[in-house]
């Protein structure tokens, strides 16, 4: 690159920042974006254990196969019921939209950290916005929450909750949902009332989870399965429509733009090796087993799909929520984030106010420096958690104007993955 080139783009750069740098000073991100990361922890934490002066809740377990920490089995069950949530309030509220006479109704704290969680995976947040049509979800409402904060805890008002009980249906309260989960078989879509938890480990908000369908008596419905006809139906669907793509395919490689073309070339070779069968014949073949497909894709021959690339072309198939990212380890994620913040004092006033004041400043002066190297090296540098929650502030203006903007900056969609926390090295920016 020549010299002028890069002044140029250095001005750029600093342009676009400039603009942008409103969304995260230090009031935004202590009294919004850490008192909600607060009172998410708090509530967390109560739901997962009942006696709070123990000092320790169940968050993770380590997987036996993988050796890698994951959610424990409490933490699952509380992510699944408010996944499960989360889907009724955006088929109802959001759909509906979720102001009335120009205020703005939240819903209840789990499914805010829920959306939260989801809007911190811009790149796949922005693909469900686009293909849902969820244009209400263009930014997560942090003011209108944090007005809603008093000390450290989270008081909706009573029109959030005459709104939730009257159009989701569920109560309010997380901790007060019915023992049974409705969903609906995979194979005949025939309604099935399942348990959220089975002491055999087999209820809907387990891993678990297993049980039958009266009218497809030789089926098993596991999250296998769902997963499968998440994706059979999309397949099919695809087929049918020459501008519908399968999730987490919309966007090119870079997240600058719909790729559509792209998107259909996976189409298409997935009807080479897959074949046109209706859906419940295909669903039979491969015994309603996502596991299955995925394996029959990577060993089939004649298909120019990359074997490499095929669990990441269908990750969205992978989990059997209604949405394209896998929220329960979203939630790990988001809770064992907010658990570094809760045990450096930030929350319990250990902290001292100007001791946070100078983390926060400190973390808001490197940010820029941090994107730009993603920019010129496309390496993931090291972060810490107070620049963690700058980037989360960025990332959760609204999926299109993140898109816009780090587009603007760096010429990609700088996707959230998970990075290295660490002390930072300020001669590295």
């Amino acid at each position: 690159m020549s010299s002028s080139n890069a002044v140029q783009n250095l001005l750029g750069f600093d342009a676009v920042f400039d603009r942008i740098k409103s969304a995260f000073t230090v009031p935004i991100l202590r009294d919004q974006h850490l008192a909600f990361i607060g009172v998410a922890n708090r509530f967390i934490r109560t739901s997962l254990s009942a006696d709070m002066s123990l000092g320790s809740c169940p968050i993770s377990v380590t997987n036996k196969m993988t050796g890698f920490e994951e959610a424990s089995p409490e933490l699952r069950l509380l992510s699944n019921k408010a996944i499960y949530r989360l889907g009724l309030w955006i088929d109802t509220l959001v759909a509906s939209k979720h102001r009335q006479g120009g205020e703005l109704l939240l819903p209840p704290l789990d499914v805010l950290i829920m959306l939260n969680a989801y809007m911190l995976c811009p790149r796949l947040f922005l693909e469900d916005v686009r293909v849902r049509d969820l244009l209400d979800l263009q930014s997560f409402p942090i003011k209108d929450i944090a007005a809603r904060i008093q000390g450290d805890e989270y008081l909706p008002t009573e029109r959030d909750m005459e709104s939730w009980k009257d159009k989701v249906k569920v109560p309010f309260d997380i901790a007060q949902m019915p023992e049974f989960a409705e969903i609906h078989c995979p194979r005949c879509a025939d309604s099935l009332r399942v348990k959220w938890e089975e002491s055999s480990g087999r209820g809907y908000g387990q891993a678990g989870f297993k049980t039958t369908c009266h009218s497809c008596p030789k089926l098993v419905v596991t999250h296998d399965a769902l997963c499968a006809g998440k994706f059979l139906t999309d397949f099919l669907a695809c087929q049918h429509s020459q501008r519908r793509v399968l999730m987490g395919t919309l966007l090119d490689q870079k997240g600058v733009q719909d790729d559509i073309k792209a998107g259909r070339v996976i189409v298409n070779e997935l009807v080479k090796t897959l074949g046109k069968a209706n859906r419940t014949d295909l669903g039979d073949e491969f015994s309603w087993s996502m596991d299955a497909i995925i394996h029959h894709l990577m060993t089939a021959e004649g298909t120019h799909l990359q074997i490499k690339d095929i669990k990441d072309q269908l990750r969205s198939y992978l989990n059997s929520s209604p949405f394209a990212a896998d929220l329960v380890r979203k939630a790990f994620s988001y809770v064992d984030f907010s658990e570094a913040f809760r045990k450096a004092g930030w929350f319990d006033g250990s902290k001292d106010e100007a001791s946070k004041t100078e983390a926060l400043t400190a973390a808001i002066e490197l940010f820029p420096g941090w994107i730009r190297r993603f920019g010129d090296t496309n390496k993931r540098g090291f972060v810490n958690h107070e620049l963690d929650v700058v980037w989360h502030a960025h990332q959760l203006i609204g999926p299109q104007k993140y898109r816009s903007q780090t587009v603007q900056l760096i010429g990609v969609l700088l996707d959230h993955v998970e990075v290295a926390l660490s002390a930072i090295d300020q001669e590295s920016f």
